[in-house]
């Protein structure tokens, strides 16, 4: 292509410079129908000088005054001829047009589904639309069965639910937060992973360790932000209609207009499920090889829920950005046992929850840009597990003020407050040793700073501090963060971090699956807030063997608390919540490898050691339910049209300690496998998919301890002692429609 260089000679003198230092202008795009883009990378200089500069994403440039007069301010833009150019509030306008004519081009390229970045001081790994379509992945705690970041593990035998764990420790301590506002906070820790269907999702950002200030205190483990699919980046319409083989019925409807000064997403999920399945009516005892009547519980509860968020984005200025959403859930979770059951064990959920937020921001001009977060939220839940009763209500209000500027291409600087507020309205009914209703109100406002110091293309280093008054308590808590990033070499990057968070526990709401037990709850007077320290180091290496491109990436992370709420579980006839009395720390080593075999089949690896210490009153020090180890195998195969997609999938899941029960009579769980597999067919407005879980059918065996007595007066039942499936294979097919 023939580069055109376009010289305009603008003559300056001093007198008509007078004191400015710098020229500001645009360069634009001038279109055959009249309208007007910015053009981004425009060279913009002094000709006959190395003084220069080129324009941003808006067009804009900003360039040193010439040092002698008088001078010529020269334009270039490969395939483009100078039209005209005027003079706006001082401003050099400069309007270029296209001197070619471009055929249309296909280009096909190939990106993997799971992307870690070797320039980003914090450990983050991006998971892509392309990787949540290789399960079901109904919600969002289906979201990680093929990543071995994030630890997929089962609540309880009852509610029907999916848990996350992450650095050997329960998914309480990861942040989770969309677009890096607050998403699962105070009710929604026990529910909110299913409010969340993958449709919606764009990408899902792991962040491992301690992650930015500017997003929060709550980080311990690690956060993941989920990003919605946006106006410019969404299908106008898309439809997914899922279905499984017990009859459970999901629809996602997606709408997005991309057009106009305002730009809008319309998300909705419907859930619907009423059918009492018990696969487990009888069950075989593998250890004496004999056969036992059922205990009349299902095992999948039924589900009726209905979601929508909308979003509305102004993009009518060139100076600011505006954009508020509303995000809304309506649910029915019923379980427990059969209706013909006598006097059945009944579990019933119910959730309705509104949630506003907004963002406000300017575009970054002159090194320099502000944003505000804010955030409205109520969720009311009602719940019943037995004879235990919760009704709950949270009223939350979120401000997040934020700044950045730009020094030079070495430092910058992001810093501003922030400020949340929730009251919460608990009653608790049941078996529990005092009685437990109360109001609280929660205000923790802070102030944080983050300096970003880009040494060179090798090193660079992000150092952030915040400081968070919690009225409670009335102290003030300082969570210092360092993230260092060093490139050895191009394809090799070693990152190191070290940081501190707190947060409020919610005791009842983020163990609800331990109130499907007769276990009588106690609750320290005075629950303090949890302290702990995270640091890590991460490896990760890009390489080409055999022509073909690999990934090898190690994670060793270690958090050390401060302090903890316990959560103990060791005597058969308690929950008992308190503080920490000593030592807890969970160490996490992480070894993967991403591998393309041939052409179109990636393989990846992945094992981890999990070791998580507690000490509890009893003296007992391993914290139960967690796997020793965890390991993945999975293969992804596309062909070169990409119509045909494979997926292949085996978890494999090492054994975990049990507490002490008398129905137990081992102290740890055997270790077992998962496989799944997913199918995908491809036509140019639609997909057909189908699938399967657990396509071997392992289920633990006997996962309801008493079932026959569940009732206080007994000390048998629970059903929160769960380290493997209870429903066993699961095949389901669906259909996804777009409309571009």
């Amino acid at each position: 292509m023939k580069k055109i260089l376009m010289i305009v000679i603008v003559i300056i003198t001093i007198f008509n410079l007078k004191a400015q230092n710098q020229i500001k202008g645009k360069v634009l795009e001038l279109s055959k129908d009249g309208n007007v883009v910015p053009l981004v990378g425009a060279n913009v200089y002094w000709e006959g000088t190395n003084i220069g500069t080129t324009t941003d994403l808006q067009g804009d440039y900003s360039i040193d005054e010439a040092t002698s007069f008088p001078a010529s301010l020269s334009v270039s833009y490969v395939g483009y001829n100078f039209d005209s150019k005027e003079i706006i509030n001082d401003k050099y306008i400069f309007y270029l047009t296209s001197t070619v004519e471009l055929d249309a081009v296909k280009i096909q390229g190939k990106v993997n589904t799971t992307q870690l970045s070797l320039v980003d001081p914090i450990n983050t790994q991006v998971l892509s639309t392309g990787e949540l379509q290789k399960a079901a992945c109904c919600n969002l705690s289906e979201s990680f069965e093929t990543n071995t970041s994030v630890d997929v593990v089962y609540a309880d035998a009852i509610s029907g639910l999916k848990k996350i764990q992450m650095l050997a420790l329960d998914g309480s301590y990861i942040q989770i937060t969309n677009e890096n506002m607050p998403l699962l906070r105070g009710l929604q820790r026990s529910y909110g992973l299913t409010y969340i269907p993958g449709s919606w999702v764009e990408s899902i950002q792991i962040i491992k360790g301690m992650g930015s200030v500017v997003n929060g205190y709550e980080s311990f483990t690690g956060q993941i932000n989920l990003e919605y699919f946006r106006p410019f980046n969404a299908d106008r319409v898309f439809w997914n209609l899922y279905t499984n083989t017990d009859g459970k019925l999901e629809n996602n409807l997606l709408l997005a207009k991309n057009k106009g000064k305002w730009q809008s997403n319309l998300f909705t999920h419907l859930s619907y499920f009423d059918k009492e399945v018990d696969h487990n009516g009888t069950y075989h005892d593998h250890s004496t090889h004999t056969n036992h009547a059922g205990d009349g519980f299902i095992d999948v509860p039924r589900v009726k829920q209905f979601g929508f968020l909308n979003r509305w984005q102004y993009l009518g200025s060139e100076f600011y950005r505006f954009q508020v959403n509303v995000r809304g859930i309506l649910e029915e979770r019923v379980a427990g046992q059969k209706k013909d059951v006598f006097n059945p064990y009944i579990a019933d959920i119910d959730n309705n929850l509104i949630n506003i937020y907004a963002k406000l921001g300017t575009i970054n001009t002159e090194g320099k840009s502000i944003a505000i977060q804010t955030s409205l939220l109520m969720h009311k839940q009602d719940a019943q597990f037995g004879d235990n009763i919760y009704d709950g209500l949270q009223e939350s209000g979120f401000l997040n003020f934020i700044g950045e500027r730009t020094f030079s291409d070495i430092h910058s600087l992001r810093y501003g407050f922030s400020s949340y507020a929730d009251r919460f309205t608990e009653d608790f009914e049941g078996n529990i040793d005092t009685p437990y209703n109360h109001v609280r109100t929660d205000l923790i406002s802070g102030i944080y700073g983050e300096h970003i110091y880009t040494i060179s293309e090798m090193f660079k280093m992000v150092t952030g501090f915040r400081a968070d008054y919690y009225n409670v308590t009335e102290d003030i808590y300082y969570s210092p963060r360092t993230n260092l990033r060093y490139n050895p070499s191009d394809n090799t990057v070693l990152r190191l971090s070290i940081g501190k968070a707190f947060r409020i526990a919610q005791p009842l709401v983020e163990n609800f699956n331990y109130l499907n037990s007769s276990r009588l709850i106690t609750i320290d007077k005075k629950i303090l807030p949890e302290e702990a320290i995270n640091y890590g180091i991460n490896a990760t290496h890009c390489f080409y063997l055999f022509s073909r491109e690999g990934r090898l990436n190690l994670d060793l992370y270690r958090t050390q608390f401060q302090n903890q709420v316990v959560v103990d579980i060791e005597s058969q006839e308690k929950l008992f919540f308190y503080n920490l009395n000593g030592v807890s720390y969970a160490n996490s080593i992480q070894l993967d490898l991403d591998y393309e075999l041939i052409s179109g089949l990636q393989m990846r690896i992945g094992y981890k050691i999990n070791n998580t210490v507690t000490d509890f009153n009893d003296g007992t020090n391993s914290v139960p339910l967690i796997p020793a180890y965890r390991a993945l195998f999975n293969l992804a195969y596309s062909n070169s049209s990409k119509k045909w997609l494979f997926d292949f999938t085996t978890n494999r899941i090492g054994s975990s300690r049990m507490p002490i029960h008398e129905q137990l009579d081992y102290e740890y769980s055997d270790p077992f496998s998962l496989v799944n597999f997913n199918i995908t067919r491809s036509w140019d407005v639609f997909d057909v998919y189908l699938g399967g879980e657990n396509i071997f059918h392992y289920t633990q065996e006997n996962p309801i301890l008493g079932g026959d007595d569940w009732s206080s007066n007994s000390s048998n039942f629970d059903a929160s002692l769960i380290y493997a499936p209870v429903h066993g294979r699961m095949m389901y097919m669906g259909i996804r429609y777009r409309l571009d």
